[in-house]
């Protein structure tokens, strides 16, 4: 008897499928590799070396996942082990009703699929509703004006218990109905996690050195998000680096930020030649992608 371990990638290479499969293992580990934010709000939907394809949840994790598009690539390459994937493209995920008869099985029981039809002369509103609307325009003197206002808040109130009763609720920070079982939706949870990262990144700039264990004092945080932080406070001064600055505040920021030592403990030549090595890695990598871009078009 032979473990599975063994007969599954003879198998697999039998049919010609062993590389397919190493590089859909991606989506498995998806979660270790760029992390539980970001892997909540967005998804792998194709992979085809050099490009993978990604869906956002929302336009705001759209622009964020471009802001994080370098360090996306090199996490995974990292899990790959080489240098395999050079881009991402990245699109919008489709949210869209699906029509009860279609998804027989999956739906749950006594929970109604919403509608792009509401039939809103079905639905009545309780008394306590009509007074609350009333009483919210009992400072419009013009009666046109009134009736229409009226009108539109019937319809909206009528709207909110359907999708109450669809099993939608609203979101606690912006009060938007969602379907999700969180108090929050995925917008204001976005919001409410960079407003975070941005806290923390602004005790890192103000203590460049400082440990996550230090950090506590500061702030309260986990570790995935300090590091998220500190990640990304190196990058803002890397990339300047990368660009040839030779401005004192940014190399001796990225260098504090990487060594966790402070301005004290490190000299002016370790500074410049940490910058110098972290520069000229950027520019071998670039001029690498250069030669491999061209190797690809005369291939073709």
């Amino acid at each position: 008897m032979e473990s599975l371990d063994l007969c599954l990638p003879m198998a697999l290479s039998e049919l010609n499928l062993l590389e397919q499969y190493k590089l859909n293992t991606l989506v498995h580990h998806w979660h270790d590799v760029v992390g539980a934010v970001i892997a909540s709000h967005a998804q792998i939907v194709d992979i085809k070396p050099p490009l993978v394809i990604i869906s956002a949840d929302t336009s705001m994790w759209m622009q964020e996942l471009q802001m994080q598009k370098r360090r996306i690539i090199e996490e995974i390459n990292n899990y790959y082990g080489r240098e395999i994937i050079e881009d991402i493209r990245f699109i919008m995920r489709r949210q869209s009703y699906v029509k009860a008869e279609e998804n027989k099985g999956l739906s749950i029981p006594d929970t109604p699929v919403p509608d792009k039809n509401i039939d809103f002369d079905s639905i009545v509103l309780s008394e306590d509703d009509v007074k609350a609307i009333d009483r919210s325009l009992e400072n419009t003197d013009d009666e046109k004006l009134k009736v229409a206002f009226r009108k539109i808040q019937i319809t909206r109130r009528k709207k909110e218990i359907y999708l109450e009763r669809c099993g939608y609720h609203r979101c606690h920070r912006c009060g938007m109905h969602m379907q999700s079982k969180k108090d929050v939706c995925p917008t204001c949870e976005y919001e409410m996690h960079r407003e975070h990262i941005k806290a923390i990144k602004a005790v890192i700039r103000k203590y460049p050195y400082i440990k996550y264990s230090d950090c506590q004092a500061f702030i309260e945080c986990t570790f995935i998000h300090f590091a998220e932080a500190m990640r990304e406070c190196i990058y803002f001064y890397l990339d300047k680096i990368y660009k040839g600055s030779i401005n004192r505040c940014h190399m001796y920021m990225a260098a504090m930020l990487i060594t966790h030592k402070k301005q004290d403990e490190l000299t002016e030549q370790h500074v410049i030649n940490l910058c110098n090595k972290y520069r000229s890695k950027f520019l071998a990598e670039e001029e690498q992608r250069k030669i491999d871009a061209l190797n690809g078009i005369l291939e073709k």
